[in-house]
């Protein structure tokens, strides 16, 4: 089974050696990345969403089938140490649990049993993702599909929740199967039959684009930056507050605090590192494109910018339709 209780984080920079060896130029780029510090800026943020996602997640797992699950493998355990008695009473359970998974919903394909939170996060600035994008398709252009295939494994950066899925139109005949054979004492053909069962395991996934994710989160800083009434005086005061207080902590480190429109060039840059990782095409985020030049000239003109964030968050919302509906 997968670990509940802790995500993988993946963390892979554009320097890695199966990089370098198919494209030593890009060594020249594997310096930390100007947008390093507003990733740090919303790190928490995206790691509460990553934590929202996979508790959301653990909700919709089925615990009758995942004691099946646990039953199958008990059984087959028994098996192997020889203790056929034991594997049929564990079989009995599975088949009892899996008989009310379908009672309670016959149209059911798959019954949740397990999650699993995998976070792969490419650090790298838009013309170094930019570059390996073209090395990827140039190697694919010419064939080169094994070449390509150690820089496509890394060129990523997402939140994917695994969820592991019992099928029921197969699984629960599979114990049945297995039930008669350890009664006609052909207890290698159960274990073959057991093992095959918990190999269709069938796997789902859904991902989370992480600079769009970041590109959200840093939209709302800037909101929250401008203050309530959402004017770029409530900003001006903030910052000059934040370095205020910057200037008592003496020798301690501190952050500096980003302006409105700092935010939202970050956030500019993180859907262009998006597009660049192949989230969607340029079309798809032309609409959130213009609505942060809007938002940049009321925050240049000190206009009002109120209704213009929700404007931005339908637009995301529509965004992620568009890239993983």
């Amino acid at each position: 089974m997968f670990d509940q209780t802790k995500p993988t984080t993946t963390v892979s920079t554009l320097a890695l050696a199966t990089m370098l060896a198919v494209t030593p130029a890009f060594a020249q780029d594997s310096a930390q990345p100007p947008t390093s510090d507003t990733n740090a800026a919303v790190s928490e943020p995206v790691q509460d969403e990553a934590t929202a996602k996979i508790d959301e997640k653990r909700k919709t797992l089925l615990k009758d089938a995942t004691s099946a699950l646990d039953k199958t493998k008990e059984a087959l355990k028994a098996l192997d140490d020889g203790d056929s008695d034991a594997a049929l009473e564990a079989l009995a359970v599975a088949t009892g649990k899996l008989q009310s998974v379908v009672a309670r919903d016959p149209d059911l394909a798959l019954a949740p049993v397990d999650v699993h939170l995998v976070q792969r996060d490419l650090l790298g600035d838009l013309d170094a993702i930019r570059k390996v994008r073209e090395e990827i398709e140039d190697l694919v252009d010419d064939g080169k599909l094994q070449q390509a295939r150690p820089l496509m494994r890394d060129f990523a950066s997402e939140i994917v929740v695994e969820t592991a899925n019992l099928p029921l139109a197969t699984y629960p005949d599979a114990i049945l199967k297995a039930t008669a054979e350890i009664d006609r004492g052909e207890t290698e053909k159960a274990k073959q039959t057991l093992a095959r069962a918990l190999s269709t395991v069938v796997i789902t996934e859904e991902a989370i684009a992480l600079p769009v994710l970041r590109a959200q989160l840093l939209i709302d800083a800037a909101e929250d930056t401008l203050g309530s009434d959402h004017s770029t005086t409530t900003a001006t005061d903030a910052s000059e507050t934040a370095s205020d207080d910057d200037g008592k902590n003496g020798d301690a480190e501190t952050t500096k605090a980003l302006t409105p429109s700092e935010y939202v060039e970050a956030a500019r840059e993180q859907l262009k590192i998006a597009e660049a990782l192949g989230y969607g095409g340029k079309g798809d985020f032309k609409e959130l494109y213009q609505d942060l030049d809007d938002l940049d000239e009321k925050i240049d003109a000190q206009e009002n910018t109120g209704g213009i964030f929700d404007r931005i968050g339908d637009s995301f919302i529509r965004l992620k339709q568009r890239i993983f509906d």
